[in-house]
C-alpha cells in the first residue's frame, strides 16, 4: 500500500496541454524505471487525477481503461501526446468562411464544434465516467444552474445520475467560451446540463483536488471516519505555461469596457491558477513538508506567444520542446516526486 495518497494536477490550456502531456512522458518513463516495471503508466501511480480542460482530457486519456483488458489503461503518456497535437491540428483548424461569420470569434464561436465532438467519439467511444480505473475530478462550469460542476469517478460508479459518457465530459470540460459552441450534455439518467470549460473557474485545478481527497478519501486503519491531511498527500500539478502580458499604467488609465474585456479574462485565469499555486505552497509550507508538493509551470514571457489554438506545425513543434526543457528542468525534483509515489 502506498504512503501517501497521490494526486496528479494538470491545467488547462488548449494546444498548450502538449506541455503537461510531454512531462508526463518522462514522469511514466522514470517510473517505469524506479519500479522496474515496464509497463508502468501514469495510472498505476495516482490515486486521483484532477484536470480542466486540456487537462481534463489528459485526464481521461490516462485512466481511460483498455477494452481488451479492461483493469488496465488503454494508452500510455506518449500516446496522449499525440492525440494532443493529432486532435490539436484537427480541431483548431481555421476556415474562412467561419473566420468571416464569426468576425474570428467576437460574434459566433470560433472554431465548429463537430470536429472536437468527432475526435472525442471516435477516440472514447462509449467509455463511461465510472469505468475510469482510478478517482478523478474533472471540471466544467454550469452556466444555466450558475455553480461548479464537478465529473467524479468516485460518485459516477455510485449513482448513475452522476456518470456520463467519457466523450461528453470531455466536450464539456473544453468548451472555452467564444471558442466552441456552448454544449448541452446529459448523464446517463437523461438529466441535462449546459457547461463551459472548467477553465472559467479552475484552469489549476489542483487545489479542488485536494478539497477532493480530504472529503472523499479514507484512511481505514488509521481515521475511517476522515480524510487525509496534507501530511498524508503528494500533489504534482503540471501547468501549460504562464505567459503573462503586462499592462502599462500609460496604455491602461483609459481603457473602458470594451478594452478590458481580453485582459480582465487574461489576469482571471493567470491570477486564479497563481493563487491556487501560493495557497498549496503556504499548505505544505505550514506542515514542514514543501517536499510533497511540486508545481511545474514554464515561463513562456520569453518565448514567442503561443495562444492556446495555434495550431501551426512550427507551434506544436515548439510546445514539445517546451515540455521536454521542463522535464529536463525539473529533473532531480521529479526524481525525488517519484520515490515518493514509489513509498510504502
Amino acid at each position: 500500500m502506498a504512503k501517501y495518497t497521490r494526486i496528479l494536477s494538470i491545467d488547462g490550456g488548449g494546444i498548450r496541454g502538449i506541455i503537461p502531456a510531454q512531462v508526463a512522458v518522462s514522469i511514466e518513463k522514470k517510473l517505469q524505471q524506479k519500479s522496474g516495471n515496464p509497463d508502468a503508466r501514469i495510472a498505476d501511480y495516482f490515486d486521483l487525477i484532477a484536470g480542466t480542460s486540456a487537462g481534463g482530457i489528459l485526464t481521461c486519456i490516462y485512466l481511460c481503461p483498455d477494452a481488451e483488458n479492461p483493469h488496465r489503461p488503454r494508452w500510455s503518456a506518449q500516446d496522449a501526446v499525440n492525440f494532443s497535437i493529432d486532435s490539436g491540428r484537427d480541431v483548431f483548424k481555421k476556415s474562412f468562411w467561419q473566420t468571416l461569420y464569426s468576425l474570428d470569434g467576437l460574434i459566433d464561436e470560433k472554431y465548429p464544434s463537430d470536429r472536437l465532438e468527432l475526435f472525442l467519439g471516435a477516440t472514447f467511444r462509449d467509455c463511461k465516467l465510472s469505468e475510469l480505473l482510478k478517482p478523478c475530478l474533472i471540471s466544467s462550469y454550469d452556466i444555466e444552474r450558475r455553480k461548479a460542476h464537478f465529473f467524479n469517478q468516485i460518485d459516477a460508479k455510485t449513482n448513475p445520475e452522476e456518470d456520463y459518457f467519457i466523450r461528453d465530459v470531455a466536450r464539456a470540460t473544453s468548451a472555452a467560451p467564444s471558442y466552441f459552441e456552448v454544449p448541452k450534455i446529459r448523464s446517463l439518467t437523461n438529466e441535462s446540463y449546459v457547461l463551459v470549460d472548467g477553465g472559467v473557474f479552475a484552469n489549476n485545478p489542483a487545489l479542488c483536488a485536494y478539497a477532493e481527497v480530504r472529503s472523499k478519501f479514507r484512511i481505514p486503519d488509521e481515521r475511517p471516519d476522515r480524510g487525509p491531511t496534507a501530511k498524508d498527500m503528494v500533489i504534482l500539478s503540471l501547468g501549460t505555461g504562464s505567459a503573462q502580458q503586462k499592462y502599462p499604467y500609460e496604455e491602461v488609465k483609459n481603457w473602458g469596457q470594451l478594452e478590458w474585456v481580453q485582459p480582465l479574462m487574461d489576469i482571471l485565469i493567470t491570477g486564479v491558477s497563481e493563487t491556487v499555486d501560493y495557497q498549496l505552497m503556504q499548505i505544505f509550507d505550514s506542515i514542514e513538508k514543501p517536499n510533497q508538493y511540486l508545481r511545474i509551470n514554464p515561463d513562456l514571457s520569453n518565448e514567442k506567444p503561443i495562444p492556446i489554438d495555434e495550431a501551426s506545425e512550427e507551434n506544436i513543434s515548439e510546445l514539445v520542446r517546451i515540455g521536454l526543457e521542463q522535464a529536463d528542468k525539473y529533473n532531480q525534483e521529479l526524481d525525488r516526486f517519484i520515490d515518493l509515489l514509489l513509498a510504502e
